[in-house]
């Protein structure tokens, strides 16, 4: 039997990547969350309100289009880094899988410009 729908989505604290030392998971999902993070989903079940620090990371190493992201193994350990000038504990996230080369990797939408009031297609 299959108990994954048993477990919850639960989302990962330091205190269970610190008792579970460095944990390999795969990316399953990626979804806005809150306080401007994004929410990564693991094979696991688990998921990970992901700081600017991981984000980062994995940009780095698979582009800016969350959708490359997907299917990539990450190790998530504890490590230090500074904030506002004293250094605290987090959840540090390592690709694991190789990197897409820039080349390779998709480019983001362009952003539509908004079009002003004089600027309309009707020509005369």
């Amino acid at each position: 039997m299959d108990v994954s729908k048993y477990l919850g989505a639960a989302f990962l604290q330091l205190d269970d990547v610190k008792v579970n030392g460095p944990m390999r998971l795969v990316i399953t999902d990626i979804e806005d969350g809150k306080y401007d993070r994004a929410n990564l989903s693991f094979d696991d079940g688990t998921r990970l309100s992901c700081n600017t620090t991981g984000m980062r990371a994995l940009a780095r190493a698979y582009g800016t289009e969350s959708d490359t992201w997907i299917g990539k193994e990450v190790e998530l350990s504890v490590g230090e880094t500074e904030i506002d000038g004293e250094m605290q504990e987090m959840i540090l996230v390592t690709p694991i899988s190789p990197a897409i080369p820039r080349a390779e990797r998709p480019q983001p939408k362009p952003k539509k410009k908004p079009r002003g009031d004089m600027d309309d297609e009707i020509a005369f």
